[in-house]
């Protein structure tokens, strides 16, 4: 009963869930996002998803400052050649023990492509 105790007290781990309808890929900030407004209709034509992990050995790093601060990179490299995200799923894992940290970003996304006027 105590090796659980202190097993519990070392290791802990978190998910947390963001979804995006629609995501204009160079303006994309996660903590003040704000919905684009488009001024022509974007369809989904495509897929694509990003699965990244960064390692943190006790404090020589920090992995969850280097996840989030790649965030926006990684969304603006998700469908080259398309200016949107359409129906982005984020998922982060976080988990760390006493010597060990890992933080991961799991993103699926439709690729958005603006409707041409014609």
């Amino acid at each position: 009963m105590k090796n659980l105790i202190i097993l519990l007290l070392i290791w802990g781990c978190t998910q947390k869930y963001a979804d995006y309808d629609l995501i204009r890929k160079v303006d994309f900030n996660q903590a003040t996002f704000e919905r684009p407004i488009p001024a022509t209709q974007v369809m989904a034509q495509g897929r694509d998803e990003l699965n990244e992990c960064f390692n943190q050995w006790l404090f020589f790093s920090n992995a969850e400052k280097e996840k989030n601060e790649r965030i926006p990179e990684f969304v603006r490299a998700l469908c080259p050649g398309k200016d949107f995200l359409v129906q982005a799923e984020f998922k982060e894992r976080w988990w760390t023990t006493l010597f060990f940290t890992q933080a991961c970003i799991d993103i699926k996304t439709l690729c958005g492509d603006a409707r041409r006027s014609k």
